[in-house]
């Protein structure tokens, strides 16, 4: 964690510099994963790796960056925040991000999609939320990561098959990425997560002060502003995605980020710090992870399903709709 923050005593802070602090954090967040990603694509450019890929992969582990920093960070002080964030953050990948930037342009699915990764996550989430029945061991943790680790594997396998069957730069997706050597991009995903790890403690030490402060609850907190502060840079890349006219890296990097906030960031934050969980997040929050992803995989599950504007609605109803009901709760 970063040093600078340690000897500072936010309760000590007014509202308003609180507010800074939060603000401050997400855009460190923002700016740090929009840095990192840059960098990390342009390393897969340089392996002519293809734009579903990126977006299953090196997309997704970016851009899930600031989750895991955060994670990290939030853990120590409140188990509620770090789970919040993660179920919070899955939840609105899929019905903020995938609603907002098929509103500018339908998304279309791949059959890929439909036989791997769809079904993968929603199994995921199913073993994701039977972990979390008593609290989250170590054993649970080092489960979560071995099936981000068989994952990764596999995919790599046979995004390497697919290369060498057809490797065409036309299918190379670029937003932005350095045009220097891969030393240049290694400080870019250097800088990106030093900015990560700056974001990660002013947005958790602030949102924790003030939702203290407030008489809200940390659940709350940590599904709504820190989730949606660590999303920000799947947002940004699904946008960037959408206006370089390369809709399936926007599915992919969604659904990707998913599969690695759960079995990733959920993993070793279990296999560092197992953590107990409330039986608050059985009511609203885990119900609304499993229906939200249920309703991606109903979407998604044929061949060339699109998501149109009218899914879109749909998508971000759901998403707003469980944020009232959860603030109402």
């Amino acid at each position: 964690m970063m040093d600078i923050f340690v000897n500072l005593n936010f309760s000590d802070f007014s509202a308003w510099l609180l507010v800074f602090f939060i603000i401050f954090g997400i855009m460190s967040l923002i700016l740090g994963g929009q840095i990192l990603t840059t960098g990390a694509v342009y390393v897969a450019n340089f392996f002519h790796i293809s734009p579903l890929v990126i977006g299953l992969t090196v997309v997704s582990i970016a851009t899930s960056m600031p989750e895991l920093f955060t994670c990290f960070t939030a853990i120590q002080k409140s188990p509620d925040l770090a789970l919040g964030s993660i179920v919070g953050s899955n939840i609105a990948n899929i019905g903020l991000i995938l609603g907002v930037t098929a509103l500018f342009s339908p998304l279309v699915s791949q059959n890929r999609l439909v036989q791997k990764e769809l079904p993968f996550l929603l199994v995921l989430t199913g073993l994701f939320v039977l972990f979390a029945l008593g609290g989250f061991s170590r054993l649970e943790g080092c489960l979560l990561l071995a099936s981000c680790f068989a994952y990764l594997i596999w995919i790599i396998k046979s995004s390497i098959q697919e290369s060498q069957l057809n490797r065409t730069k036309a299918e190379v997706f670029e937003i932005n990425s350095p045009k220097g050597n891969v030393l240049l991009a290694c400080f870019y995903i250097l800088l990106g997560a030093f900015l990560l790890s700056l974001g990660a403690d002013s947005l958790v030490m602030g949102a924790q002060e003030l939702s203290l402060r407030m008489g809200v609850s940390e659940v709350f907190v940590g599904f709504s502003v820190i989730a949606l502060g660590t999303s920000l840079p799947e947002l940004a890349a699904s946008l960037s995605a959408v206006f370089a006219k390369k809709n399936e890296l926007c599915i992919g990097n969604v659904v990707g980020s998913n599969l690695f906030n759960l079995s990733l960031i959920g993993g070793a934050t279990a296999t560092f710090f197992p953590f107990p969980v409330a039986t608050e997040f059985f009511k609203l929050e885990f119900p609304a992870l499993i229906v939200m992803t249920l309703i991606l995989f109903f979407f998604l599950f044929k061949k060339d399903a699109v998501i149109a504007r009218n899914r879109a609605i749909i998508l971000l109803s759901v998403y707003f709709g469980t944020i009232l009901l959860i603030a109402l709760n």
